[in-house]
């Protein structure tokens, strides 16, 4: 356990952007983050966006269940088994951001 955390230390010391990539999703590192170093957070996003983008995942496959995923009348996908909604025109609902496993449209 010591090593991992002197491995990821030197991480965060030696190369940022790969240390904050693998921890991208951690809202407590990405939080300080924000509040350190705002230039190096907004970098850190767009690269792991772009990743997102170049990302060949299938999606016509639900990432939960493995059913298909169809398209409702309003456009958004969603699964036909479990109801996941996997890709949507809006990433807020009710004033809350969501989480969709294919991305926006």
């Amino acid at each position: 356990m010591c090593d991992e955390i002197s491995d990821d230390a030197r991480l965060k010391h030696e190369d940022p952007i790969n240390y904050y990539l693998k921890h991208f999703h951690d809202q407590e590192i990405m939080g300080e983050l924000r509040w350190s170093d705002p230039y190096l957070y907004f970098q850190i996003s767009r690269i792991h966006y772009i990743q997102e983008l170049k990302d060949k995942t299938l999606t016509s496959k639900c990432p939960d269940c493995g059913d298909e995923i169809i398209q409702g009348e309003w456009g958004e996908e969603y699964c036909n088994s479990c109801g996941l909604v996997t890709r949507s025109t809006y990433d807020y609902v009710g004033g809350f951001k969501i989480y969709l496993p294919y991305g926006l449209k």
